[in-house]
């Protein structure tokens, strides 16, 4: 049951999957939410100027696809019926990780495999459709409104192609991805500026698209591979998509770029620490012109921290944190981060009801709590490579070697990979780790560990089957 309608009208800045989602929470709660987009409105499920990475592998995780079925009942069904790829995690992904393959095993937790494109093209049109929604194209929001003693945000400033324009609400949403502005918005309004954390990896990744090789019998759906840090630093992955394609990605840190041309991206899938994305491209035809992307930093905003933040005025997506791409966690944090503005705005609503008083702190305090978990499991990895710039923290060479430690498990151990697919997926905390018998496991192993190489201890090479 939708919550009573208490409120006038709310501005979505950005139109990608984070102000979409927020945008139809909102819809909950407001008797008009007007979603300003800076690109031209697409003509179908394309890559667009402001989402440089639509066309790269993107994953949605067991929890943001769970809140995607609540928000859009029927959704999901909808998209398994016209050829998105419904996989098991422990049954139907190949997964080397860290210098190990994870065991295979029936697992519960589900995930669809698309591409990003054609999702958010689903859910824009699911958000348009709404009654209380007005979707906006070709608005570049300039800045934001204060009132006269900058208290409170009350709009915003724009261009379109028509002229600048403004637009007065009760609350503002910037959900404007790696290009937010509010950062100096805020600190010209004198607010100061939010604390920041930065993890520096000049990530870039390199995508097309394959039509599978008539003859691949592989027993998979999806098949990733992320390197060993410090000692590797090329990754790729492949997934089933729409259209009964194949779409293949390949990374590599620090300006190890893969190439565009076919024979440099196939020496490159050649170079992975294991042969089996390779073995699957090489006798596959391209669909597409390979395409770059480069990401050059993990980075998070702490607008919880600040000492002076304005009423009504609230960030959520990459515009608060942006994750590093390559653990596919991004679409599940903006989904998540999503309904718990909704679940925010009914607690606030109980305590203040008819007033924001209160409400931008509430939110980020918690958002970052949110954040925390994702945060901490990427840059605890990423800070492996001596060449990534950021700030480490007394212990860190300990936790480095706990999770190490634990991934090697999982390649041996169904119980280790279950709960540490729970965590992954955001279905459970980090409490999930701490069950007396994976303890116990964890303990055995890492005594074993100190004695017996990876290789004697670890399924380093074998690709498991899946289960029948």
């Amino acid at each position: 049951m939708r919550s009573e309608k208490r409120f006038g009208r709310v501005i979505v800045i950005g139109g990608s999957m984070a102000g979409l989602l927020g945008a139809r929470v909102l819809s909950d709660h407001f008797e008009q939410v007007i979603i300003l987009e800076r690109d031209p409105e697409p003509n179908g499920p394309e890559a667009r100027k402001g989402v440089p990475q639509g066309r790269h592998a993107h994953g949605l995780l067991d929890a943001g696809l769970h809140v995607l079925e609540t928000l859009f009942p029927g959704l999901m069904r909808e998209m398994y019926s016209e050829g998105a790829e419904r996989m098991d995690m422990g049954r139907d992904a190949a997964w080397y990780t860290a210098g190990s393959w994870k065991t295979r095993y029936i697992s519960g937790i589900e995930l669809i495999l698309c591409t990003r494109t054609w999702l958010e093209w689903k859910v824009r049109g699911r958000v348009a459709a709404l009654p209380q929604v007005e979707l906006r194209s070709s608005c570049a929001v300039e800045g934001l409104i204060t009132d006269p003693a900058h208290t409170r945000v009350m709009g915003v400033r724009f261009k379109t192609p028509e002229g600048e324009e403004t637009l007065m609400a009760d609350l503002v949403v910037d959900a404007g991805g790696r290009g937010s502005r509010a950062a100096s918005w805020l600190e010209a309004l004198g607010y100061g500026k939010p604390e920041e954390e930065e993890i520096r990896l000049r990530l870039a990744y390199t995508s097309r698209f394959f039509e599978p090789p008539p003859n691949y019998r592989g027993d998979w759906k999806m098949m990733a591979m992320f390197p060993r840090a410090p000692e590797q630093s090329r990754g790729g992955f492949i997934a089933r998509v729409e259209g009964g394609r194949w779409l293949v990605t390949l990374h590599g840190y620090f300006g190890d770029d893969p190439p565009r041309d076919d024979k440099g991206f196939l020496e490159f899938a050649r170079s992975l620490p294991q042969p089996d994305i390779y073995e699957a491209i090489r006798d596959a035809k391209p669909l597409t012109e390979a395409v770059v992307h480069k990401i050059p930093s993990s980075r998070m905003l702490h607008y919880e921290r600040m000492e002076n933040f304005p009423e009504a005025f609230v960030l959520l997506g990459d515009s608060v944190c942006a994750l590093n791409p390559v653990y596919g966690q991004g679409m599940t944090v903006c989904s998540l981060s999503a309904q718990l503005l909704g679940q925010t705005l009914v607690e606030h609503k109980r305590a203040s009801p008819g007033t924001m008083q209160g409400l931008s702190r509430r939110f980020q305090r918690k958002l970052s709590q949110l954040l925390s978990i994702p945060w901490m499991m990427g840059t605890t990895m990423d800070l492996k490579y001596p060449q990534a710039q950021g700030q480490r923290f007394p212990g860190l060479g300990l936790l480095h070697w706990a999770f190490g430690t634990l991934i090697d498990l999982t390649s041996v151990s169904t119980l280790a990979c279950r709960q540490f697919y729970e965590v992954m997926h955001m279905r459970r905390g980090m409490a999930a780790l701490l069950r007396p018998d994976l303890l116990a496991a964890f303990a055995a192993y890492g005594l074993k560990s100190l004695f017996v190489p990876l290789p004697r201890r670890a399924n380093v090479d074998t690709l498991p089957r899946a289960p029948a």
